[in-house]
């Protein structure tokens, strides 16, 4: 090795004495962390498809509600908060709020009174197929330029990020 010369040592620059060599831009692993750069696709996808949603009229809490149910069919309230990873009182504050706007009903059984079971109604039903398309055309423009074949992949590959850092 050439006296002077610099190795890259687990992701970090360093000199022939081993002592880190300076680096203005730090260590290099950082520069391709996946973590942050999920966390600003994630939160600018999330930012720009809000803002799509909110020109139709709708955020995103109550599109990922209506999908659900339009997805899932009718729920109890417990498997829908579930389903949503959000807490209980959460989402019946949601509830509260879409029920006054005539988009989901929620009804009891007689067996157990606090089971509410909340479905779309036709009021749900057209809002949800309004904001579809505002959905589907935010997500065409997320993934404008990628193939179909690596729309798959993406895909997967988060699928098995996720199940990577939620199991175990």
């Amino acid at each position: 090795m050439n006296a002077g010369a610099e190795v890259v040592v687990r992701g970090q620059e360093h000199s022939p004495s081993g002592r880190s060599a300076p680096s203005e831009a730090g260590p290099t692993w950082l520069h391709r962390s996946i973590a942050p750069k999920l966390r600003q696709a994630a939160k600018e996808s999330r930012t720009f498809f809000e803002a799509e949603l909110g020109r139709a009229g709708a955020t995103f809490t109550t599109w990922t509600m209506l999908a659900t149910l339009k997805l899932e069919g009718p729920m109890i309230q417990r498997a829908l908060a579930r389903y949503l990873n959000i807490e209980g009182p959460t989402l019946s504050r949601h509830l509260e709020t879409m029920e006054r706007r005539g988009l989901v009903a929620r009804t009891r059984d007689g067996a157990d009174r606090r089971a509410a079971t909340v479905a779309l109604t036709a009021d749900g039903e057209r809002m949800y197929a309004d904001i579809e398309a505002v959905a589907l055309k935010s997500q065409q423009r997320m993934l404008e330029g990628l193939s179909d074949e690596e729309v798959e992949q993406l895909g997967s590959l988060l699928d098995r990020i996720l199940r990577n850092v939620t199991s175990g």
